[in-house]
């Protein structure tokens, strides 16, 4: 609630005050996108550091970076202090506390994950919706300086979110073979954990020595994923790596620990492309949706007004889609999918309205449609990897943020600019709807494609009487 709605308002806070510089809105477009290519480009780091430790320890560093930059940034007077302490400070802080976050939660759920990520990001919601009306009211009463200060001793209230991630680890049962369990059914809870194939084989080759105990954290899915097995892939791939003396070669060390290999499936880099476009569009129109409210006239309490309403609709989405996905039974990249071709509709409406109750409802349509590709924006990477074994979550969280940092310094900049030729922010929304529809009508291409493909490779040959 307290750092990841920082970028919900950046546009009240940081946008207007850089606007009115001689950097113009060109100049606030880039510390923010700046910005977003630290927080993700911080992929690189989160991935082998989420494996070392804790979500709790990580979210905690994650928490007094962005405070850091936040208090910093409220003495800024120039374009390279704002992008060393908000770009810098604040990116590098929330690049931890965001993975950190989805790793905590989804290490506790097996099923009905969406919906747990979805009541888990609702805090994030309640920062969207009540931080722009806090913005607004210290404004008023303080001067930018003040407001900035007031922000960033919000944004150390993480520290007690940070201290409620307890390790999963601290509430796994014990798992036995199977002739213990009646001795040990009286005296504790016991939970029979699915197996993997192989440690199920391990098992039964071990069935003489039944009481031997051992601890498992996760089912057939999530194990895959899990730091456990993540580091020992990453010693086998190490052992089978040819190496020079006898020493494994700095290069094949690093693409191991950050699961390179994830990039020569085009599938993979499909997903991260997509996300990376839907990403930078919601970050673009983040920024340039008050402004464009500012453009058609309304004040700044009707601006706070429009924004609190999208994120109302937001927090209202994040409890209900899960659910309703759920109940069609529809994955979270095609959840993601109509999400995204419904968000670049619904964005579309909403720049063509220019009276406040219109704007108000076509506000909170955007933001009850945007929850759609915000949970499962990385529920869609946690998907690809329990159907893909051997691939790795933290690391493909990682390389997920990096292809975001790159297409936000890219795609984003070109979002910004694209208000110059026309001087109206209706012509930027528009465009940035144009690459959400591209990436929904890709997507269903090669989920078509693909399903096709699958359903002719499981038609049984024909017969040769049948040929003739």
């Amino acid at each position: 609630m307290g750092n990841q709605a920082i970028v919900s308002v950046f546009g009240l806070v940081y946008g207007f005050q850089i606007s009115n510089t001689s950097y113009g809105i060109e100049g606030a477009a880039l510390v923010l996108n700046i910005s977003c290519m630290v927080t993700n480009f911080s992929g690189l780091l989160t991935g082998p550091i989420l494996k070392r430790y804790s979500p709790r320890v990580v979210t905690a560093i994650g928490v007094l970076l962005t405070a850091s930059g936040l208090i910093l940034s409220s003495f800024a007077s120039s374009l390279w202090h704002f992008f060393l302490t908000f770009s810098v400070f604040a990116g590098l802080g929330l690049g931890l506390i965001m993975p950190a976050s989805f790793m905590a939660v989804n290490s506790y759920f097996d099923t009905r994950k969406g919906q747990a990520v979805g009541l888990a990001m609702a805090g994030t919601g309640l920062g969207q919706t009540f931080m722009p009306q806090i913005v607004t009211s210290l404004q008023e009463a303080f001067d930018y300086n003040g407001t900035v200060l007031i922000m960033g001793a919000i944004s150390l209230h993480g520290l007690i979110g940070a201290l409620m991630f307890e390790p999963v680890e601290r509430h796994l049962k014990t798992v036995v073979d199977g002739d213990d369990v009646d001795d040990l059914k009286h005296s504790t809870e016991v939970v029979i954990v699915e197996k993997k194939s192989e440690e199920i084989a391990l098992l039964q080759s071990q069935k003489h020595n039944a009481s031997e105990v051992k601890r498992y954290s996760g089912n057939v899915e999530n194990t895959q994923c899990s730091d456990v097995t993540n580091n020992n892939n990453i010693e086998m791939d190490m052992k089978n790596t040819p190496t020079r003396g006898g020493e494994i070669s700095p290069l094949k060390r690093i693409s191991s620990a950050l699961d390179l290999h994830l990039l020569g499936d085009a599938t993979f880099v499909h997903i991260i492309i997509g996300l990376s476009v839907v990403y930078t569009s919601s970050i673009a129109f983040s920024m340039l949706f008050p402004f464009h409210l500012r453009q058609i006239g309304f004040a700044t309490a009707e601006t706070a007004s429009c924004m609190s309403a999208l994120s109302a609709a937001d927090i209202t989405a994040r409890f209900t889609i899960p659910k309703l996905a759920r109940r069609v039974r529809i994955g979270y990249r095609t959840t993601f999918l109509f999400g995204a071709l419904v968000l670049a509709c619904c964005r579309a409406v909403l720049a063509m309205q220019t009276s406040f109750p219109a704007t108000v409802a076509a506000s909170a349509l955007c933001g009850y449609v945007r929850a759609a590709t915000v949970i499962n924006q990385n529920l869609t990477v946690s998907e690809y990897c329990e159907n893909n074994k051997g691939s790795h979550l933290a690391s493909a969280l990682g390389l997920n943020m990096v292809s975001k940092g790159i297409f936000v310094l890219t795609l984003g900049q070109f979002f910004a600019w694209a208000r110059a030729p026309t001087g109206s922010y209706v012509s930027c929304i528009l465009i940035q709807s144009a690459f959400l529809l591209a990436v929904a009508l890709s997507w269903g291409g090669e989920m078509v494609v693909l399903r096709r493909r699958r359903a002719k490779s499981s038609l049984p040959a024909p017969s040769t009487a049948a040929a003739s």
